[in-house]
C-alpha cells in the first residue's frame, strides 16, 4: 500500500487537507502502523449474471446499467480494531478517534486491493445507503453470502459489526469511478464546499 495516500486518507476522515501540520503528521503515520498490526482482513464473495429481486430498482439498476454481471461482496478488518479504538476512547482519547480514521481508511484500500481479483473492467464497490439505496438491503446481502463465516454481524439497524467492514455490489463487464454524481447529499456535502471529495485515487493505495 502506497503510506502517503493512507495518511492522506486518514486525514480526511479527520477533517484535515492541504498541509499536514509535522506532529499530526507523525501520530497519524504511528497510529497506521498500529491499524496495520491488528487488521485480519477477510472477504467472501459470489459472482452473478441475473438480478436479485433486491437490485430491481433504483438506484441499483442505473448502477449495473450495461454490465454482464456483477459481484456480491462482504469484508472485514475483524473485530482486534475496534476493541483497541474502544479501549482507548477511555486511556487516550485523541489516539483513539485518529486509529479509528487510520481503520477507516484500511478497509476501504484493502477492500479496493482485494478486489482486483475481478480485473480491470469493473466498477467501484457500491453499498447499501450509498445514493439513496436503503441499509436494509444489507440484509440481502447477508442472505446470499453468510458473512458470518468471517466474523461479520448484521445488526436489527442494517449496521455491520465490527465496525470497520462493508458489504456491496460491484459491477463486472464496465468501468466506474467513484464521483459525486447522484450522491444522496452531494447538495449539502462538507467535501465539495471545500473544493474535496470524500474519495481518494483508487488506484495508489
Amino acid at each position: 500500500m502506497n503510506s502517503s495516500e493512507l495518511v492522506r486518507r486518514a486525514c480526511n476522515y479527520l477533517g484535515c487537507h492541504g498541509e499536514v501540520p509535522g506532529e499530526m503528521h507523525s501520530l497519524v503515520e504511528d497510529c497506521l502502523g498500529e491499524a496495520r498490526s491488528l487488521l485480519r482482513f477477510r472477504a467472501v464473495a459470489r459472482e452473478y449474471r441475473s438480478l436479485l429481486p433486491f437490485l430491481e430498482k433504483e438506484p441499483y439498476r442505473t448502477f449495473l446499467a450495461g454490465c454482464s454481471g456483477y459481484v456480491l461482496a462482504a469484508m472485514t478488518l475483524g473485530a482486534e480494531i475496534e476493541r483497541r479504538i474502544r479501549a482507548l476512547m477511555t486511556l487516550d482519547p485523541a489516539r483513539a478517534v485518529v486509529l479509528d480514521a487510520c481503520a477507516s481508511a484500511l478497509v476501504e484500500c484493502e477492500g479496493d486491493a482485494w478486489e482486483e481479483r475481478f480485473g480491470a473492467d469493473r466498477t467501484y464497490r457500491f453499498c447499501p445507503g450509498y445514493g439513496g439505496s436503503g441499509i436494509g438491503d444489507n440484509a440481502e446481502i447477508f442472505r446470499e453470502l453468510d458473512p458470518s463465516r468471517i466474523g461479520m454481524q448484521l445488526l436489527p439497524s442494517g449496521m455491520i459489526a465490527p465496525q470497520k467492514s462493508m458489504a456491496g455490489i460491484i459491477g463486472l463487464g464496465k468501468s466506474a469511478h467513484k464521483s459525486c454524481t447522484g450522491c444522496m447529499i452531494a447538495g449539502n456535502c462538507q467535501y465539495r464546499k471545500e473544493g474535496r471529495t470524500c474519495y481518494g485515487s483508487e488506484k495508489n493505495c
